[in-house]
């Protein structure tokens, strides 16, 4: 139960981390607000933060109404978004920066509003984070053991943590193959992901030009 629960939860965690992580990039590089500073240290605290202090924290937050998580998947899925998503920020962030700021006022002169932008400007342009961003995340909630030890349940185990058990039980036949079967497993994934988001293609129009 524990290798369908972990690919089930590494599989909702990942476009959600990627998805959170662009979008904040987006709001960092793109607008300029109030608490822009401190929002963005924010997002990077949780990679300052030990992984089991980050587990006892979440444990003690969310053990108690009104939000009251702890032993279900929703607190794995959680943890792994705010864990990963500095990854997905930075990542945004360097490629945005790399993205000409004139893109986004002539898509807006021309009538289109943010979210346009965003989705038919900006994000097209953004497949080499979003593939890092994918890749990361779902990998680190594949192996992930720090908080992961403290948030687990009967119901909601996770392969690492089983694996561990096996390893206190002296099992090492079965940890090495269940350790090997996540290996192959996050392999395809990856090659999956980099045929699904493909690569980014650009052409200078003036070499279009000459060719033709």
């Amino acid at each position: 139960n524990s290798f369908g629960t972990t690919f089930m939860i590494a599989a909702i965690a990942a476009p959600l981390t990627a998805a959170i992580g662009l979008v904040t990039a987006y709001l960092l590089t793109r607008h300029n607000f109030t608490g822009k500073n401190a929002f963005e240290f924010g997002t990077m605290l949780s990679f300052a933060i030990p992984g089991t202090v980050i587990g006892v924290s979440y444990i003690l937050a969310f053990n108690v109404p009104p939000i009251e998580i702890t032993g279900t998947g929703i607190i794995l899925v959680v943890s792994f978004i705010f864990r990963n998503m500095p990854v997905g920020v930075r990542s945004g962030v360097a490629a945005m920066a790399q993205i000409d700021k004139s893109l986004d006022e002539s898509s807006m002169t021309l009538g289109a509003n943010s979210f346009h932008t965003f989705r038919k400007i900006v994000l097209p342009l953004l497949r080499p984070a979003i593939l890092a961003a994918l890749v990361f995340s779902f990998v680190r909630s594949m192996t992930a053991i720090s908080a992961v030890i403290f948030l687990v349940s009967a119901e909601y185990d996770m392969a690492t943590s089983y694996i561990i058990g096996r390893v206190e039980n002296n099992d090492y036949g079965l940890a090495i193959a269940y350790s090997t079967t996540l290996i192959f497993l996050m392999l395809t994934v990856i090659i999956l992901l980099q045929l699904i988001v493909g690569k980014t293609v650009t052409t200078r129009r003036d070499a279009a030009a000459g060719v033709a």
